[in-house]
């Protein structure tokens, strides 16, 4: 971690709340008050009278200047060299004694600076004297004596009066936005501050050789990390997530918050000065880098084998990362804390588990690495899972993610202006290097876990410092748990949460703190966190939703505001509950309460066709479909929903798919079905108990894992896959193996439990090389192991009295074909003859003469 833990702790202590300009507001009410200093007032006006000025000069040499900005800025320079190599004290540039500084490539690549001239901006002394020569900019490189500075800056937030700290050597430049009682007024990664005038180099605008900039590839935006403004080129390229749909191809933009992107420097300034984002390309959508900003009170969608491989496609053969990942799996289900984004944090703060810390003291975080002395001051764990837990235990849970720890500033990565990175880190673009980690990470393995969650934002602006309540429950006269502000009481602007639904004026929220099993107040004393119980509950008046379903060329997946999805729920004690759309939750959590009914509808469908669905019922199994607002279930029997399909018609099905997922009594929350799929539980006596649904444009991107969706508890099966070998136990209805990572199953093992009838289950599978295998039963291994040998194609039959009261239905994921359809008793499922491996497997059991989970067309192809 390398932060300065002892020396800002006595710092912080020694300067108490230093004054603000900023009028705070507490609020969890409709009233949402916003003020401006009148140093602000003063700093506008001066600000506004030096760009008249500059004006006329501007309008000659702005052209120029741009001209050979852009040159250098669209990815002409070379980059630095991009092995990992020996990573020793890796940590993304906040090594200052050790004088290595480590940085990032849009590809995750983590790799040594090399050691630069210096950093100091020379200028003529006709240039730096020619007031409306150029606009200016904040060189953190050097001083105002013309001196390399080779440690952090402090500062002071410019609202909030709120210390904070810089490295240079990390992101050289800031926005000039004047000055304020003699100080410099800047902004770097989303923070206003006001810094010393002797502890940094301002500069005209025109004579920096590189300033850090934004570049949209074509699928990606790249941020352009100026860490030497001395030379062309960047120290560092960071990609930031998809290129949104407003940019264009090819363009460079510039922004110093992430958020809103200017294609004119001056432009943005202005801007910045003025207290607006109005002449931004998206003055209305500010953009959100997704990892970024994702609360880690978030959960992965990959399992402990498969981050393990992840992990170690990146690191080194001896590097102390190998492995690891069940064990962040493991931590986060005990923590919750993400486990993608822990890894993602080891990568950067260890190179990839090969740092001289990670290899001699199990050290993964930095922990305790004093920016003085990190090699002696790093604390030494006796594992590298001792070190993971610790971190993900105490350093997460009980305070990083904890309101009212001394240095909580948002439960997520974040930058300057919120987040983790505010305290954590020195660099500036931490957050952003770290979200890089994982955008690769989940690319490169099926794209499981981006947009997984819907993310709100209180205060888009950073200047913006509303107060607000967050509570126990959806109404103003519930228990305050926390407020959005830091220790000091000084609130946070870009304040990330976690929505989990919405209940009339207020989105339930997961909790950053732990709470007490009453969630009634913050347990400061524990770690262990508990998805489904801890949440909360903050006011939509201040909370701007910001996540969304991207594609690659950055257009949202979800449909328009005016066109969607409506559906309510009729609950146990509550009856009807409001109306609910477009994904937000409809039901209950952790009140152990049965869903009974439900009403889904279309909501201003832009062409012609409908929504219908059935429910499985209590005693009653599957009933009738339903269309359009009618009911599906019952009211005053008592009887609970266990599962639901629900699927589109028309030119609504060829515009949209709809995934839905169900929160199920003992299981928690499944994962997303769609067109028709079951989602839920049936023979097990499980209630639904809360319901969310969504439309997602046709053949775009899922919003989160996809193969839980449906749990039967009658038959066990797993599966041996290349790479992963044997995955976890996979209940009936559950879909065992991959989709979209192009890997064979190659073995499986199917069994029956809670067996009400006597019987066996028996099934072949059809090998690489093999062909039809001898039949195997009741647990026995069929297919092969340790050979890389690909299944092809499977049957499946009940024996007794179990094939008297069931058919058993089966599907496979094949190469090249994808989800094939239903097969039954014995039928071939899969391919034959065309080299074709299979990925993935689904099976069910349907009472006997019952209708098939789905299609049965092209459930097996030959040559």
């Amino acid at each position: 971690m390398k932060r300065k833990w002892r020396k800002w702790v006595a710092l912080i202590l020694c300067m108490g709340m230093l004054s603000g300009s900023s009028i705070l507001t507490y609020a969890d009410e409709p009233a949402m008050a916003e003020s401006q200093s009148a140093a602000e007032e003063n700093t506008e006006q001066t600000a506004a009278s030096e760009t008249e000025e500059m004006d006329a000069a501007l309008e000659v040499s702005e052209e120029n200047e741009e001209v050979q900005s852009e040159a250098e800025q669209t990815g002409e320079s070379q980059t630095a060299d991009t092995s990992s190599g020996d990573q020793s004290g890796a940590d993304a540039g906040m090594s200052m004694a050790a004088k290595e500084v480590y940085s990032i490539d849009e590809n995750g690549n983590v790799y040594l600076l090399e050691e630069d001239n210096g950093g100091v901006v020379e200028e003529s002394s006709a240039r730096r004297y020619a007031r409306a020569a150029s606009e200016k900019i904040v060189n953190f490189r050097a001083n105002a004596s013309g001196q390399t500075v080779s440690d952090i800056t402090e500062y002071t937030e410019y609202n909030t009066g709120e210390s904070g700290y810089v490295y240079g050597r990390s992101g050289a430049d800031a926005a000039y936005l004047g000055e304020v009682n003699g100080k410099v007024k800047f902004m770097i990664a989303g923070v206003v501050g006001l810094v010393d005038k002797s502890k940094v180099q301002v500069v005209n605008l025109s004579s920096a050789k590189s300033y850090s900039c934004y570049y949209a590839d074509g699928t990606n935006l790249i941020h352009n990390i100026t860490m030497n403004m001395t030379t062309p080129g960047y120290g560092g390229y960071v990609n930031v997530g998809p290129q949104q749909s407003y940019m264009k191809t090819g363009q460079t933009y510039y922004s110093y918050d992430g958020h809103y992107f200017y294609q004119n420097y001056s432009t943005m300034l202005s801007d910045y000065r003025n207290n607006t984002r109005k002449n931004s390309i998206n003055p209305d959508n500010p953009y959100y880098n997704y990892f970024q900003y994702l609360p880690l009170r978030s959960q992965t969608g990959y399992s402990g084998s498969a981050l393990n491989n992840m992990i170690n496609r990146h690191a080194s053969g001896n590097s102390k990362m190998n492995n690891t990942g069940a064990n962040f799996v493991n931590r986060q289900n005990s923590y919750g804390t993400n486990a993608l984004i822990m890894a993602s944090v080891g990568a950067i703060e260890s190179g990839w588990g090969s740092s001289s810390i990670a290899q001699s003291k199990n050290n993964l975080f930095g922990l305790n690495a004093v920016d003085s002395s990190p090699g002696e001051s790093a604390d030494t764990y006796k594992s590298v899972d001792a070190c993971i837990q610790t971190f993900s235990e105490t350093y997460l849970s009980k305070r990083y993610l904890r309101a009212g720890w001394s240095f909580y500033h948002g439960g997520f990565l974040g930058d300057k202006a919120s987040g983790m990175n505010v305290s954590y880190a020195s660099d500036p673009y931490w957050g952003e290097k770290i979200a890089n980690i994982a955008w690769q990470l989940d690319n490169e393995n099926g794209q499981k876990d981006r947009y997984k969650y819907t993310i709100g934002i209180k205060d888009t602006i950073n200047t913006k410092y509303n107060v607000v309540n967050v509570r126990k429950e959806a109404n103003t006269a519930s228990n305050v748990l926390y407020t959005t502000t830091s220790s000091s009481g000084r609130s946070v602007s870009n304040y990330a949460v976690l929505i989990k639904g919405s209940s009339g004026s207020f989105y339930q929220i997961q909790s950053d703190p732990v709470l007490n099993s009453g969630r009634t107040a913050i347990n400061s004393s524990s770690g262990a966190y508990n998805f489904s119980n801890m949440y909360a509950y903050i006011s939509k008046d201040y909370v701007t939703v910001v996540s969304g379903k991207v594609s690659g060329g950055g257009d949202t997946q979800t449909p328009s505001a005016s066109e969607g999805i409506t559906y309510s729920v009729h609950a146990q004690t509550y009856g009807w509950m409001g109306e609910q759309k477009d994904g937000a939750m409809a039901g209950t959590e952790g009140e152990a309460k049965r869903l009974e009914a439900v009403k889904i509808k279309l909501r201003d469908p832009s062409v012609s066709g409908s929504v219908k669905y059935r429910s499985h019922i209590q005693s009653i199994g599957w009933t009738d479909w339903k269309s359009d607002g009618a009911m599906s279930g019952t009211e005053g029997q008592a009887k609970r929903m266990e599962a639901i399909q629900i699927q589109l018609t028309g030119k609504m099905a060829e515009k949209y798919d709809i995934y839905y997922r169900v929160h199920c009594q003992t299981y928690g929350w499944l994962d997303w079905a769609k067109n028709g799929e079951t989602a839920g539980t049936t023979d097990g006596a499980k209630r639904m108990e809360a319901l969310e649904i969504r439309l997602v444009k046709k053949g775009g991107a899922a919003p989160g894992e996809t193969m839980r969706t449906y749990v039967q508890p009658l038959l066990q099966y797993q599966t041996h896959v290349q790479t992963y070998g044997w995955q976890e136990m996979a209940e009936g209805g559950v879909k065992a193996g991959t989709e979209g990572q192009a890997k064979r199953m190659e073995a499986l093992k199917l069994s029956l439990v809670n067996q009400k009838y006597s019987g066996n289950i028996e099934y072949k599978v059809h090998v690489q090389t093999y062909g039809w295998m001898n039949t195997m039963r009741n647990g026995a291994l069929a297919g092969t192991t340790g050979q890389a040998k690909r299944m092809e194609a499977i049957q499946i039959q009940l024996t007794g009295q179990m094939a008297k009261q069931y058919d058993i239905y089966y599907r496979v994921h094949s190469q090249s074909y994808g989800w094939l359809g239903w097969a039954k008793n014995g039928e071939s499922a899969g391919t034959k003859g065309l080299a074709k491996r299979m990925e993935a497997i689904q099976i069910v059991l349907v009472k006997k003469g019952g209708e098939a989970p789905g299609s049965t067309d092209q459930r097996f192809v030959k040559a």
